[in-house]
C-alpha cells in the first residue's frame, strides 16, 4: 500500500483522538507540557496497538474468508468512516471529560478513541499489507495530533472538532471506495462482454436513486399528497406482484424442473426480507410510511434515529438483488417494469428514511442528503452478490435466485402497501393503483 494511503488512514483515524484532546485541553487547569505529552502518548500507543491486534486476527481468519476479503476490508472502512460521521453529528452527553489526567479516565478515553483502529487492522490484513509501517505511522500521527489538540483546545476552544471527525470519516470512506474500485478493475473480466450485466446494474441504480425523489419531496413539500402516494404505491404493488407470480416464478419452475425447489426458494426470499425488516427499528424503517407533516425536530429521537442508519442501508440490499436478478433472467420490458415498480416504492421510502436524520439534526437538507444516499445500497447489494456469485449465476443457481427474487418482490409489495393504506387512508386509490400496475405489467409481458 502506498505511504500516502497509509498516511491518510492515519489522519482519518486520529480525528477522534484529536477531538477528545481538544476537549481535554479545555478542561485541564494549569496546563503543562507533560500533560499534553501524557495524553498524546496514551492515545498514540493505543492507536498503534489496536490495528496490530486487528491485523493479527485478520491473519488468523484469512484462510476462511479469502474469497470475500476485499469486501470485508471495504465494509470495515465504510463502517468506521460512517460511524465517525454519525458520532460527530450526535450531541454530547458530557461536553468535557471530568479529569483526563486521571489514569482510569485517560485509559478509557484512549481505548474509546482507538476501537476504530482495530477494524482498520483487520482491513489491512485482508488487503495483505505489511503491518509494521502502518502501525508506526498511525501511532506517530495520533501522538502528534493529540499533543497539538491539547494546546489547540487550550488556545482556541472547540475549533470545530466535529468537522474534523466528519472529514476523517470521509477520508476513510473514500479510501475504502478507492481500494474496492481498484480490485474490481483488476478483475474486470467478470464484467467484460456482458451488456446484460451492465443493463441490470443500470436498472438497479436507477431504482435506488428514486429514493432521492422522496427526499426532495421532504425538502420542499410541507404536506403529504396522500391520494397520489396511495395510487403510485398501488401501481408499484401491482407491478411487483404480477412480475413475481406471472413472470419470475414460471421461469424458475422451468429452470428447476418442478415446483418444489422454486417454492422453497420463493419463501426463502420472503423469510430473508422479513428477517432484515425485523432488524430495522420501527422509527426509520423504510416500510413504515410517514407523512411529511411528521417531520418535526425532536431531540428525544437523536439517539434512536441515528443508529438506524446502518440497518436502513442493509434493508435495501435484497431489493437491489431482486431487480438485478430480474434484469439478468427476464426480457428487458419485464425487468424495466420491475425497476419502475421499485422506483415508485422508493419514493415514500425516501420520506421514511429522512425522518431519523431530521429528528437528529433538525435540518431538512441533511435529511434529504442522507435519504438519497441510502438508495445507493440497492446497486451496492447487487454488486456484492454478483462479484461473489457470478460464477454460479446460471442453471440451477440462477433459477433458485429468480424464485427468491420473486419472494423478495412479494414481501416488498405487501409490506409497503398495507401500512401505507393505513397511514394515508386512501384505500380506493391504492386498489385502483394495484389493478393499474397489474395491467401495465401484463402489457409489458406481451411486448
Amino acid at each position: 500500500m502506498p505511504i500516502l494511503s497509509i498516511l491518510l488512514i492515519a489522519l482519518g483515524l486520529a480525528m477522534d483522538a484529536f477531538a477528545v484532546s481538544i476537549t481535554s485541553g479545555i478542561s485541564i487547569k494549569n496546563l503543562k507540557a507533560r500533560h499534553a505529552l501524557l495524553i498524546g502518548a496514551a492515545f498514540g500507543l493505543f492507536q498503534a496497538m489496536m490495528p496490530l491486534l486487528g491485523w493479527w486476527l485478520g491473519q488468523w481468519t484469512t484462510q476462511w474468508i479469502s474469497t470475500v476479503d476485499y469486501w470485508i476490508a471495504f465494509g470495515l472502512l465504510l463502517f468506521v468512516g460512517g460511524h465517525m460521521i454519525i458520532q460527530a453529528m450526535q450531541p454530547n452527553d458530557d461536553e468535557h471529560p471530568k479529569n483526563p489526567l486521571h489514569l482510569p479516565t485517560l485509559l478509557a478515553l484512549a481505548v474509546a478513541t482507538s476501537i476504530d483502529a482495530f477494524a482498520i487492522g483487520i482491513s489491512l490484513s485482508m488487503l495483505r499489507v505489511s503491518i509494521l509501517t502502518p502501525v508506526v505511522i498511525i501511532g506517530l500521527v495520533t501522538f502528534v495530533l493529540s499533543f497539538a489538540g491539547v494546546y489547540c483546545g487550550r488556545l482556541f476552544g472547540h475549533l470545530n472538532e466535529k468537522k474534523m471527525e466528519v472529514a476523517g470519516g470521509l477520508v476513510l470512506i473514500g479510501l475504502g471506495t478507492q481500494m474496492l474500485l481498484e480490485h474490481l478493475i483488476e478483475h474486470h473480466e467478470m464484467f467484460a462482454g456482458s451488456q446484460t450485466v451492465w443493463f441490470a446494474f443500470g436498472l438497479t441504480l436507477a431504482a435506488g436513486l428514486a429514493t432521492g425523489i422522496g427526499s426532495l419531496i421532504t425538502l420542499f413539500a410541507r404536506q403529504t399528497a396522500k391520494r397520489r402516494f396511495s395510487f403510485f404505491l398501488g401501481i408499484s404493488t401491482g407491478l411487483l406482484l404480477w412480475t413475481a407470480f406471472r413472470q419470475l416464478m414460471p421461469i424458475a419452475i422451468i429452470d428447476l424442473g418442478g415446483l418444489k425447489t422454486p417454492t422453497i426458494a420463493f419463501f426463502g426470499g420472503v423469510l430473508i426480507s422479513a428477517l432484515i425488516n425485523r432488524l430495522v427499528p420501527d422509527f426509520g424503517n423504510p416500510h413504515k410510511p410517514h407523512r411529511i407533516e411528521e417531520l418535526q425536530p425532536d431531540p428525544d429521537f437523536r439517539r434512536t434515529g441515528m443508529p438506524a442508519a446502518l440497518a436502513i442501508v442493509a434493508h435495501s440490499f435484497p431489493e437491489g438483488l431482486a431487480i438485478f436478478v430480474a434484469a439478468l433472467h427476464t426480457p428487458a420490458p419485464i425487468a424495466i417494469g420491475a425497476a419502475v415498480a421499485l422506483a415508485l416504492h422508493n419514493i415514500p421510502e425516501g420520506i421514511a428514511t429522512a425522518l431519523p436524520m431530521y429528528h437528529a439534526t433538525g435540518s431538512r437538507a441533511k435529511a434529504c442528503g442522507f435519504s438519497a444516499l441510502t438508495g445507493l445500497a440497492e446497486p451496492l447489494g447487487a454488486l456484492i452478490a454478483y462479484t461473489l456469485f457470478h460464477r454460479f449465476m446460471s442453471g440451477f443457481a440462477l433459477g433458485a435466485l429468480t424464485a427468491a427474487a420473486a419472494g423478495v418482490m412479494v414481501f416488498i409489495a405487501l409490506d409497503g402497501l398495507l401500512p401505507a393504506a393505513r397511514v394515508y387512508g386512501k384505500y380506493q386509490h391504492a386498489i385502483c393503483g394495484v389493478l393499474t400496475g397489474m395491467l401495465a405489467a401484463a402489457g409489458l409481458g406481451m411486448l
